[in-house]
């Protein structure tokens, strides 16, 4: 799950990504174990580095299972796969190679779906049309 707005009840911000999972209810007879889904949290604090949430508690949220380079703004992550377009895009494509490379904190995977792809978005210069001076 990727939320979508900061919960400051639930202590969770814009950007933070849960997994859901079915885990043991404590609450189940032992003789009949059931299960729940719970959503879970890392979390910075070393004495209980998972927030564990029921999906109900969620309410500005989106099943993710990969993203866009522009949703993983401000999100680090232990491992990202930045996977490249197959033909050049328009919009500043050395900002978004950076800002995607920039989203892994120790490993990287960088894949170019057709070669050349990466040199193409490191040296073409976009030139921005924003219509500013017509206001």
């Amino acid at each position: 799950m990727l939320v979508t707005q900061n919960d400051y009840g639930l202590k969770l911000m814009n950007g933070d990504i849960g997994i859901t999972m079915a885990v043991l209810d404590p609450r189940s007879p032992s003789n009949k174990p059931g299960r729940s889904l719970r959503v879970a949290f890392p979390t910075s604090d070393p004495e209980n580095p998972i927030h564990w949430l029921p999906p109900s508690r969620l309410h500005s949220v989106e099943t993710v299972f990969a993203m866009t380079v522009h949703k993983s703004q401000g999100s680090e992550f232990q491992h990202t796969a930045l996977l490249l377009p197959q033909t050049p895009t328009r919009f500043s494509p050395a900002r978004l190679v950076y800002t995607g490379i920039t989203r892994a904190r120790d490993w990287l995977t960088l894949i170019e779906a057709k070669r050349g792809i990466l040199n193409d978005a490191v040296i073409r210069e976009v030139m921005r049309v924003i219509g500013m001076g017509r206001l």
